[in-house]
C-alpha cells in the first residue's frame, strides 16, 4: 500500500464568540461605532409584533419606551426581527438585551445577513451549526464580535429558544463602519483585459484580491498566459472554484479545488498570491499551497490577465470554458483598483462586452426544508387544467420525498422521489400495480438540479436538468386534477395512500417552483396568504459542506448527508469515525513482542499522526531491525565498457522521506550499505582540476565521496582505513585499476 497524502482545505468563514457585560469601543480598527442605534423607527421590521407598543421599532438597545423592546404576536421558531442599515455596512459585532423589565428574553438566536432583503444566509459562530448564545435575564447585554467581520445591508435575528416562562422579547445593537466597495456585472458573454503596467510589478511576487457572487455554477474568474503553453485560470466548475496551473513549464500542470456552493448568490472572496515558484490560493479562507517544480519563475507570465472570460484571440489553447455571471466586487491587482480604472476608461483596461458597475439582485426565493418533518403544502390554481409541475432543487441526502398529491376522486396518487440519487416517478391508482419510471442519476450531490413533471392525455414525462443530454422519460396512466400538492413531506395527520407511507421526508433546498405554469410566491406563503408549511426556512438556502473541510485524516474519503457526515477509511491502513486510529504497529519492535516472526510488514512510526504506514522488512534477530526496501537492490551498471558518459543510478525507497527521517529519529542504531563493483573503474581519485571521478548523493542533495564503511571526507575506502588494500599505493581496490572484478 503506498502511503497516502492528502491535503484538507478550510472555506467556511470563521466566527468567535466573546461575552462580555459591556460593548467594546474604540477598537485599533475604528470599526465599532453602533450602527442600529442612530437608524429611524422605520429601518426596523419584523415577522410580527404583539401589541403597537411591541413593535420593531422598540428593539433598540437600552430602549425603555413603548414596552421596552419588540414582542412577536406568537412565539415560535418562524419569527424574526430585520434591521435595514440603509447601505451596505462592515459589521463587526452584534448586542442582545431582553424586553425592559419583564420576563421576555430569547436565549439563543440565529443571525442572517442579506444585500438585497432576499435570499438570506446564515452567519456561522466558530463552524458550529447551532445558533448564538443570548440572554439570561431582561437587561444585561450579550455582545459578540464578529471574526471575521461580514458585510451586509439587511441583518436579521431569528430566535430559537427564549425563556420559558415568558415571550421572544429583543433589544438589539450592531457595530461596525462604512463598507468601500467598487463592483462590476458581467452578462455572462464580457469581460475585462487588463494590461499590467511593468511598474506596479513585484519582482518578488503579486498578488490579486476580488470578491464574486452568481447563481450560475460555472464561469471563468480569471485566467493569464505565458509562454509555451504557461497560464494560470481560476474559474467556477459546478459551484466549486477550480484552479489549473500550468507552471512553469506544460508538463508541470495541477489541478485544485477549492470551495463548494460558491452559486448561492452571496459574496465570496479569493486571494492569489503569485511568490516565484510558489502560488497560494485562498478562497473564503480557504487555502491551498503550490509548490512548482523547476527553476522557471511563476512570474514569467504576459503582462495581460483576463477577468470574467478568456480572450479568444487565435492561440494554441483550446477554450471550453463559459464566461462568469455575476459581479465581482473590489478587484485588485498588487494594490490597482482594476474596477475604477474601468470605469474610468484607462488605456490599459480593455472592456469586452457589455459591463456595468453595479450588481443586480436576482429574485429567487429559495426555501429550506430543515427535517424530515417539512412539507410545503400548495394548491392547485383555480382555473388551470394542464398539469405542468416544475422547480429546483439541491441536497446531500440520497433518498426523500420530493412531492405528492392525492387526485380527486380518490383516482390514485402521485408520487415524486428521491431514491438512492435517482428520481423515481410513482403512480398509484387504486387496487392496481404501481407504476414507476427512473431518471436522472447522482443527484444528492449538493448541485442544483431542474424537475419538469408534465402529463398530457393519459402521457406523462418526466425530464431532469434541461440540457442536450438530458432525455424525457415517460408513463402511460390516467390524468386527473389535484386539490393540493405537497413538497418535501406531509402532515404527520394525512392518512396518505400507502404509495408514500414508508417515506422519508426531504432535507434541502427548493426554488423556482411552478404549478400549472403559474410560478410560486413563497414569501406569499411566508406571510399565510398562500398555502400552509411546517419546519421551513424560507427565503434562504440553509445547505452547508460538512466535508470542506474534510475531518476524515489520513486520506479517508468523506462523504455527507443533509445532518451529518461520515468517512470511507477503506485502503488508508486507519480505523474509526475519522479514520483516526491506526491499524498497524508502530515499529518492527512491537510486532517481535506480540511473537511475530521475519517478514515484510506495515508500520506506523507516528501511530495516529500525518505519517502513513510504510511496508518495510522486519528480521526478527536478537534484535528487531527494520529494513526499508528500494528499487536498487539489483546491479546497475554506472557506466559502459565503451566509454559512455556516465548514467546515474537512482534509489527510491517504498518510504517517504518524512516516514525515513521519523525511522531514523526514533532507531538505537541505523545504517545504509552502498556498494560499487569496478572493473578498472578508479573510484576515490580527481581529475586535474581536482573534482573526483565519482561521487553520490545523500537525502538532502548533499554531495559524498567516501565508500564502503569509510568515513566522511576521508577519501578512503574501508581497506584505505585498515592498510589491507591490494595495492599499498592505493587508498581503494578500484583505484588499483586492475582489469578484473
Amino acid at each position: 500500500m503506498d502511503p497516502v497524502a492528502g491535503t484538507l482545505l478550510r472555506m467556511l468563514a470563521l466566527l468567535s464568540a466573546q461575552t462580555c457585560s459591556t460593548v467594546v469601543v474604540g477598537n485599533t480598527y475604528n470599526c465599532d461605532a453602533p450602527l442600529a442605534s442612530a437608524l429611524s423607527r422605520a429601518s426596523f421590521s419584523s415577522s410580527s409584533e404583539l401589541s403597537s407598543s411591541h413593535g420593531p421599532g422598540f428593539a433598540s438597545l437600552n430602549r425603555r419606551d413603548g414596552a421596552g423592546g419588540w414582542t412577536p404576536f406568537v412565539s415560535d421558531k418562524y419569527q424574526w426581527l430585520q434591521i435595514d442599515l440603509g447601505e451596505r455596512m462592515k459589521v463587526t459585532a452584534v448586542a442582545t438585551q431582553g424586553g425592559y423589565g419583564s420576563s421576555d428574553w430569547v436565549t439563543s438566536y440565529l443571525l442572517m445577513f442579506s444585500d438585497s432583503g432576499r435570499n438570506w444566509k446564515q452567519y456561522r459562530r466558530e463552524e458550529s451549526f447551532l445558533g448564538f448564545p443570548g440572554n439570561t435575564n431582561s437587561d444585561s447585554v450579550v455582545h459578540y464580535r464578529l471574526q471575521p467581520p461580514l458585510e451586509a445591508r439587511f441583518l436579521r435575528f431569528l430566535p430559537l429558544a427564549w425563556n420559558p416562562k415568558g415571550r421572544i422579547g429583543m433589544r438589539i445593537e450592531v457595530y461596525g463602519c462604512a463598507y468601500r466597495s467598487e463592483m462590476v456585472n458581467f452578462d455572462g458573454k464580457s469581460f475585462l483585459l487588463y494590461t499590467i503596467n511593468q511598474k506596479s510589478m513585484n519582482p518578488v511576487k503579486e498578488i490579486i484580491t476580488l470578491k464574486f457572487k452568481t447563481t450560475q455554477s460555472d464561469g471563468i474568474l480569471l485566467h493569464r498566459e505565458g509562454q509555451n503553453g504557461k497560464h494560470i485560470t481560476l474559474e467556477l466548475v459546478k459551484g466549486n472554484s477550480s484552479c489549473d496551473a500550468n507552471l512553469p513549464s506544460p508538463d508541470t500542470q495541477a489541478t485544485l479545488t477549492l470551495g463548494s456552493l460558491l452559486d448561492d448568490q452571496h459574496w465570496h472572496s479569493v486571494l492569489i498570491e503569485l511568490l516565484n515558484t510558489r502560488i497560494n490560493f485562498t478562497v473564503d479562507k480557504h487555502t491551498y499551497h503550490f509548490q512548482a517544480d523547476g527553476e522557471t519563475s511563476l512570474l514569467d507570465l504576459d503582462y495581460k490577465i483576463s477577468f470574467g472570460g478568456i480572450p479568444r484571440h487565435g492561440k494554441s489553447m483550446v477554450v471550453p470554458h463559459k464566461s462568469f455571471h455575476g459581479c465581482f466586487e473590489n478587484l485588485f491587482y498588487n494594490g490597482v483598483d482594476i474596477i475604477d480604472l474601468s470605469k474610468k476608461h484607462k488605456p490599459e483596461i480593455l472592456i469586452m462586452g457589455n459591463v456595468s458597475f453595479s450588481c443586480l439582485h436576482p429574485q429567487t426565493v429559495p426555501v429550506t426544508f430543515l427535517s424530515s418533518r417539512s412539507y410545503l403544502a400548495l394548491p392547485h390554481p383555480s382555473g388551470e387544467n394542464s398539469l405542468v409541475i416544475s422547480f429546483q432543487f439541491r441536497t446531500w441526502n440520497r433518498a426523500g420525498l420530493l412531492l405528492t398529491s392525492q387526485f380527486l376522486h380518490r383516482s390514485g396518487t402521485l408520487v415524486l422521489v428521491l431514491s438512492d440519487g435517482k428520481l423515481k416517478l410513482r403512480l398509484c391508482p387504486p387496487s392496481q400495480p404501481m407504476r414507476a419510471i427512473t431518471a436522472g442519476a447522482g443527484l444528492n450531490d449538493g448541485q442544483w438540479h431542474s424537475v419538469s413533471l408534465s402529463a398530457k392525455g393519459n402521457h406523462w414525462s418526466l425530464k431532469v436538468d434541461s440540457n442536450a443530454s438530458s432525455a424525457a422519460h415517460s408513463l402511460h396512466g390516467w390524468v386527473d386534477s389535484a386539490d393540493t400538492y405537497y413538497f418535501g413531506g406531509y402532515p404527520d395527520n394525512s392518512s396518505g395512500s400507502g404509495c408514500e407511507s414508508l417515506l422519508g421526508g426531504f432535507q434541502g433546498c427548493l426554488r423556482l417552483m411552478s404549478i400549472g405554469g403559474t410560478a410560486v410566491d413563497p414569501i406569499s406563503v411566508q406571510q399565510g396568504v398562500l398555502g400552509s408549511f411546517s419546519d421551513l426556512q424560507i427565503d434562504s438556502c440553509g445547505i452547508t459542506d460538512r466535508c470542506l473541510p474534510s475531518y476524515c485524516e489520513h486520506g479517508g474519503e468523506c462523504s455527507q448527508s443533509w445532518d451529518t457526515f461520515s468517512c470511507d477509511c477503506t485502503h488508508t491502513g486507519y480505523v474509526g469515525a475519522t479514520c483516526h486510529s491506526s491499524l498497524y504497529e508502530r515499529s518492527c519492535e512491537a510486532y517481535k513482542h506480540r511473537g511475530n516472526s521475519s517478514g515484510l510488514y506495515y508500520i506506523d512510526l507516528d501511530g495516529s499522526g500525518p505519517l502513513g504506514p510504510a511496508l518495510v522488512y522486519c528480521n526478527m534477530t536478537d534484535s528487531a531491525w527494520t529494513s526499508v526496501q528500494h528499487n536498487g537492490s539489483h546491479l546497475s551498471r554506472v557506466k559502459s565498457s565503451h566509454g559512455e558518459s556516465p548514467q546515474p543510478v537512482i534509489f527510491k525507497y517504498m518510504a517517504s522521506m518524512d516516514q525515513l527521517q521519523a525511522l531514523i529519529d526514533q532507531a538505537d542504531h541505523c545504517q545504509q550499505d552502498l556498494a560499487f563493483h569496478c572493473k578498472k573503474s578508479r573510484l576515490t581519485l580527481t581529475h586535474l582540476d581536482g573534482t573526483p571521478v565519482s561521487w553520490w548523493v545523500g537525502r538532502t542533495n548533499e554531495t559524498h565521496t567516501y565508500w564502503g564503511g569509510s568515513l566522511p571526507d576521508a577519501q578512503k575506502c574501508t581497506c584505505g582505513l585498515e592498510g589491507n588494500c591490494i595495492d599499498s599505493q592505493y587508498h581503494c581496490n578500484c583505484d588499483a585499476d586492475r582489469d578484473e572484478w
